[in-house]
């Protein structure tokens, strides 16, 4: 209950004041809190308990998912609409990103595939599309490791250094299609064509314009709330070059039970969550929900920090959407999910905090506001997920 502003209608220092989207207050006017929403597709449906492992696989897919350890099957995540929709438009169609990583084979929850429980990006109904979780992984795979101090003549040289191995690697390959039969050369030349795109990107990244704001980062930070940061300041990055239109990032996986000793909390996330209405597992509750939305707060600060002209910031040309697979814990609830878009959402009044009604019901699926954000950005769907038919603008 205290994830909520205190009043419907419009935002207000007051509405948000000792709730747990307090920190979000600079940006009351760019926020929407919406009441009401649910996702129907992680409800248990007969298959019975994995509510950890269906919400979160089915966050962005809205797609009821196989309940097995190795036979995936959900559905294409909206991102991944979006993404194919802008194909070729930028450098890299989707990033997914996060900061708890995990492989992606065996059970993970009550006989569910982890991949269901560590990803909330698919590309197709099989095909869970991994985070990277390393800042300075993320940092090389946006920039090659460029130095954004280094001289003119210092990043000529690394150049030439690239395309010399490179060139290496091309000429042990031609040397080896003359020993080999047929069909591994066929093999090969699909090898030398993904160096070749290598070759291109990393004359990219060497040529162009935009670097990056931060240094490249060091070993993973120190803390939690640094590595998450971090994470968030290199995506804004990203969206600032226009490398990518499309991100997601999880904080941590589905029924993540790692406790929180900076806030002097021992106990894990999961079991707390399981509260019981025990006043104390609600209250440390409530301290992890505002450590989490004080990380959003430094995500939106760096997105309304960049200057897009015309009196609007990089945080006003993106919709972003802050939410979790469950809406209680201890009921496993999948109705009146706690949601917050921030920047724009396609028709609708930033600034608002809405309540749709029917919070014990599914009637308003999540998947019609997915689907009225990939119609307005021209893409040519009817339906989304399961139930997903008419576009819902809030």
């Amino acid at each position: 209950a205290q994830f909520w502003p205190t009043a419907i209608g419009d935002l207000t220092p007051e509405s948000l004041s000792g709730t747990t989207l307090e920190s979000l207050t600079p940006f009351a006017s760019k926020l929407l809190a919406v009441q009401g929403l649910d996702n129907y597709a992680a409800a248990a449906q007969g298959d019975g308990p994995g509510d950890h492992a269906r919400g979160t696989s089915t966050t962005l897919t809205c797609v009821h998912p196989n309940k097995s350890e190795s036979v995936l099957s959900v559905g294409i995540s909206i991102d991944q609409v979006l993404a194919n929709h802008w194909a070729g438009q930028t450098r890299f169609a989707s990033l997914e990103l996060g900061a708890q990583g995990g492989l992606n084979n065996g059970a993970c929850d009550s006989g569910y595939s982890c991949a269901y429980s560590r990803n909330i990006a698919w590309s197709d109904p099989s095909t869970p599309l991994p985070k990277e979780t390393s800042p300075r992984l993320f940092f090389d795979r946006l920039f090659g490791g460029v130095d954004p101090n280094a001289s003119a003549v210092a990043r000529a040289k690394r150049k030439r250094y690239k395309q010399s191995v490179l060139d290496f690697v091309l000429d042990d390959a031609r040397a080896l299609s003359e020993r080999i039969s047929a069909n591994d050369r066929h093999r090969l030349d699909d090898y030398m064509t993904g160096v070749r795109e290598i070759e291109i990107r990393l004359n990219e990244t060497e040529d162009r314009s935009c670097l990056p704001s931060v240094s490249r980062p060091g070993a993973n930070p120190l803390t939690r709330a640094e590595h998450i940061d971090l994470m968030s300041e290199l995506m804004v990055t990203a969206f600032r070059c226009d490398l990518t239109r499309v991100m997601t990032f999880m904080s941590a996986n589905g029924g993540n039970n790692t406790g929180f000793p900076e806030l002097g909390i021992t106990e894990g996330h999961h079991e707390l969550s399981h509260h019981q209405n025990n006043p104390d597992a609600l209250g440390k509750l409530a301290q992890i929900d505002l450590w989490y939305a004080d990380r959003l707060a430094h995500l939106l600060g760096c997105l309304d920090a960049v200057d897009m002209g015309l009196g609007r910031s990089l945080l006003d040309e993106t919709t972003l959407l802050f939410t979790s697979e469950c809406a209680d814990g201890n009921g496993h609830h999948h109705y009146n999910l706690p949601v917050v878009f921030a920047g724009q959402l396609p028709g609708s009044l930033m600034g608002r905090h809405v309540d749709l009604g029917g919070s014990a019901r599914y009637d308003h699926p999540i998947a019609s506001v997915y689907l009225n954000i990939a119609q307005q950005a021209g893409v040519a769907i009817e339906a989304f997920g399961d139930d997903g038919q008419i576009p819902l603008i809030l």
